[in-house]
């Protein structure tokens, strides 16, 4: 049986439940919207003090484009909406880069339509939404994703308009200009823009550039977070970073979209290593046995994918001093932030993919509820998400109304708008 099923309108249609499968993880987004982190303290709060250039500004160390761009919008629309703006947007960007993979030009990778359309649901439910919901700060890992897919097209998959072709470009460099961890990309981008002609040559020129103005930022701006220091020498922290590397990723990127955060955290309580020691070494014989029982084709873009997963994560546990969460088996990995897994649980459900092809399941239907009966039970522990902690915007309203208008006459009055979580405030001059 055929497995293709995509039409524009099924598209559409798998964009539109992706975005309300994320709605009803974290039903507050829409009942009580709140701006919540970076969203408030510093790219709305950016947008206030300095609404022509913020879009520029980098932010420890990167720049957010997507998040920044959010941030112009809302100051377009009055400010008791924006808490509200902010969450739809995220919404909205966070679909469509799920969505993204369930078009035909993706059939390189999944042939099956329904089974890529089956992997957007996975990844919109069974991966931990801790902070990673309706916040624009988590979103560059998503560009990411949406990136990777669009880097990589086949050259039968290029756009055929002008209109396709330019916005593939712009949405490359957006991508390119949000999320910084893109940078692990480069080596395959200058090769890409070798090889490839036309269209996608282009995209990968974009990305080169969008990187270079990523490098000047990491250069040039200063970072909130030191990395971890070589307390017993650079040897020692590189087994370090390995070692926080595979405990963070089978924990949190294994354990938690198959069986939950909760049966993780619970996992690292038990006195015995014999479990999470358990999912280690049947991670490592899952990718061994991909990697060489696979055609070369597939090795190949299982081993960029590793690449990719792994060097993310381990470069985030490095540049952000979160080695401590994972240094053994019964330590704190399942409060790892999930943003940084989001590529590990990606290629989770791909080698998943890998699998089920394997299987004698002819029918694509078959092949679809496969993936989601493997995931069933991380997508019910990890389906509903906890609110965020309710700060009253709308008190804070006539605040930053009267601060605009003090400030407007030249007689600036400095404050701090308490937002979740807290400590965080906006603080504004």
């Amino acid at each position: 049986m055929s497995g293709e099923y995509h039409t524009r309108a099924r598209f559409v249609l798998l964009f539109l439940f992706v975005a309300v499968l994320l709605l009803l993880r974290k039903p507050d987004l829409f009942a009580n919207p709140q701006l919540y982190a970076e969203d408030a303290s510093v790219f709305f709060r950016d947008q206030l003090v300095s609404s022509r250039t913020a879009v520029f500004f980098p932010y420890n160390g990167q720049f957010h484009l997507a998040p920044r761009l959010i941030a112009l919008f809302e100051s377009a629309v009055p400010l008791a909406a924006v808490p509200l703006v902010c969450s739809m947007a995220s919404i909205v960007i966070h679909a469509l880069c799920l969505s993204v993979f369930f078009l035909p030009w993706n059939r390189w990778l999944i042939s099956n339509d329904l089974l890529r359309a089956a992997v957007c649901l996975v990844l919109a439910t069974a991966l931990d939404g801790t902070e990673m919901i309706g916040f624009s700060g988590p979103l560059m890992w998503y560009l990411f994703l949406a990136g990777i897919l669009l880097l990589f097209r086949h050259e039968d998959g290029r756009p055929r308009t002008a209109i396709g072709r330019s916005t593939a470009v712009e949405a490359m460099a957006v991508i390119g200009l949000s999320a910084a961890p893109m940078l692990t990309l480069a080596p395959a981008a200058i090769w890409l823009a070798i090889k490839r002609r036309g269209v996608q040559r282009t995209i990968a020129l974009a990305l080169l550039a969008s990187l270079v103005v990523q490098v000047s930022g990491l250069i040039f701006s200063q970072r909130s977070d030191p990395p971890a220091q070589p307390v017993a020498g650079l040897i020692m922290l590189a087994c370090q970073v390995a070692t926080a590397t595979v405990v963070s990723w089978a924990y949190a990127g294994v354990v938690t979209p198959l069986a939950g955060k909760s049966a993780a955290i619970a996992m690292s309580q038990w006195p015995s290593i014999g479990p999470p020691l358990f999912v280690v070494i049947g991670l490592a014989i899952l990718v061994t046995w991909l990697l060489t029982t696979s055609a070369p084709n597939e090795r190949a873009r299982l081993a960029i994918g590793l690449y990719l997963a792994v060097g993310t994560l381990a470069s985030a546990l490095y540049t952000r001093d979160l080695l401590g969460f994972s240094l053994i088996l019964n330590g704190n990995a399942p409060a790892l932030p999930p943003r940084y897994l989001v590529l590990a649980g990606a290629l989770l459900v791909y080698m998943t993919c890998l699998v089920i092809q394997r299987l004698p399941l002819a029918d694509p239907r078959l092949q679809a509820i496969c993936l989601l009966l493997v995931f069933a039970v991380g997508i019910h522990a990890n389906f509903s998400q906890p609110p965020y902690q309710n700060f009253p915007w709308k008190a804070a309203v006539p605040q930053i109304v009267n601060w605009r208008a003090a400030r407007a006459e030249g007689r600036p009055k400095p404050m701090a708008v308490p937002i979740a979580p807290a400590p965080w405030a906006i603080y504004l001059p």
